[in-house]
């Protein structure tokens, strides 16, 4: 039987949904998508929903895995209600696609066509249908820009969250935002510039914050971080500021990576008077500038950054659940980078040198992958799927039979020996059997592609831990958190007052 998946993805150019949420423009586009399979007897297998902003394959995950199974042969063809729904990104990423969907000869159905890549004129009118979708990305993507330069000349706020301290209003009787005073935040946005006027630093303030519990906006914990940003953001002083953030692009192992680079000194990006009311005066913000340098005089950046914490993005505090992060200390103290919990102001968990806490973490996955190797050896899905496959065996049976009894229907309202009404009964139950049929078989193949996964998806992780334990030393941090991050959904690190050590491992085993 042959199977169809849908792929749904909502693009912040659609004209068509512009005041629709994301939600609802899916949901739209599903109907569509599912009006035609319903039209065309098409069985829907799997439906991807990509909510990413990103235009780049790179940038969107469910498109990488559709890509993946497209190529494995898996699908008779993917369901887009329009063709820029799989690409509007670089050429490169258009010929990939292109690529992908002519070798493993799988069709794209869009409501209105329906392309064959292996025939040539679709493949053309395919490949054309892309190259006018990124043109008219392109186009759009300018006039959005030219627009968003326009509307911060003119003192309207541009980002979709306005900045603590304030609220984001509609502009009365036109287009545009601008901002408007919280209540209950912007009082905490005079403390900070108060405090830092008076030369109180940015970890002393937010710590100063957090001792009297003044709320984050999403409930976090002050950092030095965080007020760092609102002492360098002119938006206080009633400006709006346009450019200060640039998106690098590099390509590395062939592969397009993206930074964001943001210019903290008022002098290297534009500035322009805003509608919005001012919750500091000017001279106070540029006096707090002044200090600002006078504190950090011309650090120099790498040009190249090496990654210190090969644990980063993984371990996590027991304790309360906030992140571990590596500091160092002074040179008085050795300079010895250590593993802390971000919320060691309020969490009662005990730091520890780091190369304590690698050697631990080392250790117990060492432990896990002798207990890991045993269970996999014993536990599997091969009788199930080998089960999966007789029932397979017995519904096709069923189903040669329905056919059968489908076909002598025909046979006998030819030769008058069923009635027109009897004949549809007799048919209407017939094709809700074949179809019942074919449902469990479907289901079936698709548990049993699951399973050899999950087999496949356990059987690697022994490999990658070897690999990552029989390699460590020579590997740089970059590596090993890498291959960390495809062993391990996260660790999590506890140490008493006594010096014990709890570390925690939580492996990326696959599910059904």
């Amino acid at each position: 039987m042959e199977q169809y998946v849908k792929y749904l993805r909502k693009s912040r150019f659609d004209r068509d949904y512009a005041e629709l949420s994301v939600e609802d423009t899916l949901k739209r586009h599903e109907a569509i998508l599912d009006k035609v399979a319903d039209d065309r007897g098409y069985y829907i297998a799997k439906t991807y929903y990509e909510v990413v902003s990103g235009e780049s394959i790179a940038a969107r995950p469910e498109i990488q895995k559709l890509l993946e199974e497209v190529s494995a042969g898996i699908y008779a063809g993917v369901l887009v209600v329009d063709l820029e729904r799989l690409a509007r990104g670089n050429g490169a990423d258009q010929a990939y696609i292109s690529q992908v969907f002519q070798f493993s000869s799988t069709k794209i159905v869009t409501p209105t066509k329906t392309y064959d890549p292996c025939n040539e004129f679709d493949e053309e009118y395919f490949e054309f249908g892309l190259f006018m979708s990124r043109r008219e990305y392109k186009t759009i993507n300018r006039r959005l820009i030219r627009g968003r330069d326009s509307s911060a000349s003119e003192g309207k706020y541009i980002n979709s969250i306005a900045p603590y301290g304030y609220t984001r209003v509609k502009l009365p009787n036109e287009k545009g935002y601008t901002l408007e005073p919280h209540p209950d935040e912007a009082p905490h946005i005079k403390t900070i510039f108060e405090m830092f006027l008076n030369h109180a630093g940015t970890k002393i303030i937010a710590n100063h914050l957090n001792d009297n519990n003044v709320p984050t906006r999403h409930g976090d914990l002050w950092t030095y971080c965080t007020i760092s940003n609102i002492i360098t953001n002119p938006v206080y002083m009633g400006k709006i500021r346009r450019g200060w953030s640039q998106q690098i692009k590099t390509i590395e192992n062939g592969e397009v990576k993206k930074k964001i680079k943001r210019k903290k000194n008022i002098e290297d990006y534009n500035v322009f008077d805003g509608l919005h009311e001012a919750l500091i005066t000017e001279e106070q913000f540029m006096l707090a500038q002044q200090i600002r340098l006078e504190k950090q005089p011309a650090a120099k950046v790498k040009d190249e950054f090496e990654l210190q914490n090969a644990f980063v993005g993984l371990l996590f505090c027991s304790t309360c659940g906030k992140r571990i992060g590596r500091t160092t200390g002074s040179k008085s103290r050795d300079a010895r980078a250590r593993l802390r919990c971000v919320n060691g102001r309020n969490c009662h968990n005990v730091s520890s040198d780091y190369d304590v806490v690698e050697k631990e973490i080392i250790s117990a996955l060492r432990e896990w992958l002798k207990g890991y190797r045993i269970k996999i050896d014993t536990v599997g899905y091969a009788k199930d799927i080998e089960a999966l496959r007789n029932q397979n065996k017995k519904h096709t049976a069923e189903l040669q039979k329905l056919n059968a009894q489908l076909e002598n229907a025909y046979n006998l309202v030819e030769q008058g020996a069923y009635t027109l009404e009897i004949f549809k009964s007799r048919q209407e139950k017939l094709n809700a059997s074949v179809a019942e049929v074919k449902a469990k078989i479907s289901e079936n193949e698709i548990t049993i592609a699951s399973m050899e996964q999950s087999d496949n998806a356990k059987a690697n992780l022994i490999p990658q831990t070897e690999t990552l334990l029989a390699s460590y030393d020579e590997m740089t941090n970059e590596e090993r958190n890498a291959l960390l991050k495809e062993i391990l959904k996260k660790i999590e690190y506890k140490k008493e007052a006594n010096g014990q050590i709890e570390i925690d491992l939580y492996p990326r085993l696959p599910k059904i």
